[in-house]
């Protein structure tokens, strides 16, 4: 008596791979998920950009309160909410934050007729002193920073918007 091979497997037509209604609920419950995840990742991204404006601006203002006290003369910052750019009119030197972060107010500084918002750093660390308030464009009030700069001291400090 013949025995069948062990690597023989029987075949039943019925139990082979998949049904169409399984794929079609897997694929649904897929679709679900990312229509569920998107506006998350979304909203991580925007947040990035934000912080990331944040960061620039803080820069900025540091390595200007560096340049007057290393070359002993004032430095300036010309900020432009409009157009959401800062500009440092002696090196020709533009920052734009990008098009999700805007600045939804600004304290301090000198404001020119042009709506221009000027700050000055001097040799000694004093600055003219400046608060600006960082926020995502689409969503004004979610997701905000208080970028403050010290008058007397110069201390550059980032504090989340109180809510």
């Amino acid at each position: 008596m013949a025995s069948a091979p062990r690597d023989a497997r029987p075949t039943r037509s019925g139990e082979a791979g998949f049904t169409f209604l399984e794929i079609l609920l897997v694929l649904g419950i897929i679709a679900v998920a990312a229509t569920l995840v998107a506006p998350a990742i979304d909203s991580g991204m925007r947040a990035r950009e934000v912080r990331s404006a944040v960061r620039n601006l803080v820069a900025t203002l540091r390595t200007l309160q560096s340049e007057a006290r290393l070359t002993g003369t004032p430095q300036h910052l010309v900020i432009d909410p409009r157009e959401n750019v800062l500009v440092v009119p002696e090196r020709e030197v533009s920052v734009d934050l990008g098009p999700v972060a805007q600045m939804t107010e600004i304290r301090g500084g000198d404001l020119d007729p042009n709506g221009f918002v000027r700050v000055t750093f001097y040799p000694n660390g004093s600055t003219s002193g400046l608060d600006v308030l960082i926020d995502d464009r689409e969503s004004v009030g979610d997701l905000g920073f208080v970028v403050s700069l010290d008058p007397l001291i110069g201390l550059v400090t980032i504090e989340e918007e109180q809510r």
